[in-house]
């Protein structure tokens, strides 16, 4: 075949490829050297060398170039990809089965022996997706979180403009400032809370044989449990030909041993939208992308599902929620929870300690003052009650950003997938102004009038605010506050509420700090003076993660 003819297969498949959602250019020279399709899933680059026809040489030579690419750190994976014979026209593209092979991710371990390699089949859009997960197989969180994030791109670009925006709305979601593309990131948003959702639904698979529980907590009192047990496998759901429904009826079974902040989100982003194939493919979408990332979860919990909510969303100028690094969080839990804080060993070693995040966004530092706590007290790794109580008991935490704090339930729940936890104490704050003109600065009221806590939103609707949860709106002095708190101008953090909404909100700020060390042109400091009033007066301990230039403060 001519090598003319290849170059205008390349660049078919690139045009192809960009039309489903991936950043792809054909013929792409890269240090002097070709790649046939480069393409790019976040920071990862992959390199995609394909060749025409399908003969035992065709995949030697492809697999040859894709490993060279490696070897000359052109690409951080290589795809060998074969096209079929008889593409004579670009409309030939999408009807095509082509053989392709992901190769090692590591030069060192580059093999280029097509004997042996595991090529398989694949359509154009099994193609797309194969290329969006590749980055998966690297086992970085940052290539990982990228990989789940250009996925959900390609189901919210499934959705209707009026989908995106039920979404929205049952998720208490604000749109974009601009007229294009207002309902995207709220979209997005939305089916991240359903990914998580999926991910942790994934990992209780292989427990929840053994969890059927008898009493149903879905009924208030709990009342005994009749009905089908186990659930239907993640798995199962999303290769259900409704998976909207099919993991609707699963998650609705879990309910009945509890999770509430996990599944009650994720069903209320399920039951959004009303039934029909875009939102069903969406959501199939979602869910096999979420399964993929469930395998790397394990071995990364709170530094994965961390990367994966910062780069899947990108509001840090808006709400200040910087993500907090693994190493910076262990360091900072490290230091606060010391060997010589309480006999570690005793059995009740727990049963009075308090710990909690303010601002705790996806939980990372909860996640590692959780690590730390396990680390001197090994009865909370074997032992479902000690977990119970750390989970329970120990650690609260507040944030204003409803999917941020559904991955804090989700992170910690990973800590021990086989017990029922009924009671997490990670709580939403409401931000913003109320139907009564009334300013509400999320946790920064306990300085006030406490805080309003938001519930869970559910299927049956969108959310509403309540005042209720005593036990969360007026916690315990706390042995540790731990945080990260957000240093954001608030010309910038109130950029998403109106003109006379923002003016109530200094408003109350100004109320609230009256007399107190606060620079009010940002909200850094107002959690340090948060910070000392949650920690116990006698004893209490401060960890925070802090700019330099609160050095020069006031």
């Amino acid at each position: 075949m001519p090598r003319e003819h290849e170059h205008t297969l390349n660049v078919w498949l690139a045009e192809f490829l960009r039309e489903r959602g991936l950043d792809a250019r054909q013929e792409s020279a890269q240090a002097g050297r070709r790649i046939d399709v480069d393409i790019r899933v976040g920071p990862v680059k992959i390199a995609l060398e394909a060749e025409q026809g399908q003969t035992a040489a065709k995949k030697s030579e492809a697999i040859r170039d894709a490993d060279s690419r490696l070897q000359q750190n052109l690409a951080d994976c290589a795809i060998a990809v074969c096209y079929p014979d008889g593409i004579a026209a670009r409309g030939d593209i999408p009807q095509a089965n082509f053989l392709w092979n992901i190769r090692a991710i590591h030069p060192a371990n580059v093999r280029s022996d097509s004997g042996s390699a595991d090529w398989r089949s694949a359509d154009l859009d099994e193609l797309a997706r194969i290329i969006r997960l590749a980055p998966m197989q690297l086992g970085n969180p940052d290539y990982v979180a990228a990989s789940l994030s250009v996925s959900l791109d390609i189901a919210v670009k499934r959705l209707s403009e009026t989908q995106k925006r039920l979404l929205a709305r049952h998720l208490d979601l604000p749109p974009s400032k601009g007229k294009v593309a207002r309902w995207d990131k709220a979209a997005k948003r939305a089916l991240l809370v359903a990914a998580t959702a999926v991910m942790f639904h994934a990992r209780l698979d292989a427990h929840l044989r053994t969890l059927a529980p008898l009493r149903d907590n879905r009924k208030s009192p709990p009342a005994m449990f009749s009905g089908d047990w186990p659930p239907r496998t993640a798995r199962e759901c999303a290769n259900a030909n409704e998976p909207t429904a099919a993991f609707s009826d699963a998650w609705n079974q879990i309910l009945a041993l509890d999770y509430r902040p996990i599944f009650e989100t994720g069903r209320a982003a399920l039951h959004a939208c009303p039934p029909d194939p875009a939102f069903s493919n969406a959501v199939r979408e979602t869910a096999k992308a979420a399964l993929e990332v469930a395998g790397n979860i394990a071995s990364m919990r709170h530094d994965l599902m961390g990367r994966v909510f910062h780069t899947v969303l990108d509001t840090a100028p808006y709400d200040g929620s910087y993500y907090t690094s693994t190493a910076a969080a262990t360091l900072l839990a490290s230091l606060a929870i010391e060997d010589g804080m309480r006999d570690w060993s005793a059995p009740n070693a727990l049963d009075d300690l308090r710990i909690i995040d303010p601002a705790c966004g996806t939980g990372t530092l909860l996640m590692a003052a959780a690590e730390r706590i396990r680390h001197l007290a090994p009865q909370t790794r074997d032992d479902d009650q000690a977990a119970q109580t750390l989970i329970e008991r120990v650690l609260s935490g507040y944030d204003v950003n409803l999917t941020a704090t559904h991955m804090a339930a989700t992170t910690l729940g990973l800590l021990s997938p086989s017990t029922q936890f009924r009671n997490m104490k990670i709580g939403r704050t409401f931000l913003g102004v109320d139907g009564k003109d009334d300013a509400y600065l999320g946790s920064l009221e306990f300085l006030g009038r406490s805080p309003w806590m938001m519930p869970w939103p559910n299927a049956g609707g969108a959310v509403e605010r309540i005042d209720g949860d005593e036990d969360m709106a007026h916690p315990e002095p706390a042995d540790l506050v731990i945080m990260n708190p957000p240093f954001t101008r608030n010309s910038l953090r109130h950029d998403q509420f109106s003109q006379s909404d923002e003016i109530k909100m200094r408003a109350r700020e100004k109320e609230i700090f009256s007399g107190k060390p606060v620079e009010l042109t940002s909200n850094g400091n107002s959690f340090i003076v948060l910070a000392e009033y949650l920690g116990k007066a006698d004893g209490g301990t401060l960890a925070a993660v802090l700019p330099l230039v609160t050095s020069t403060n006031v």
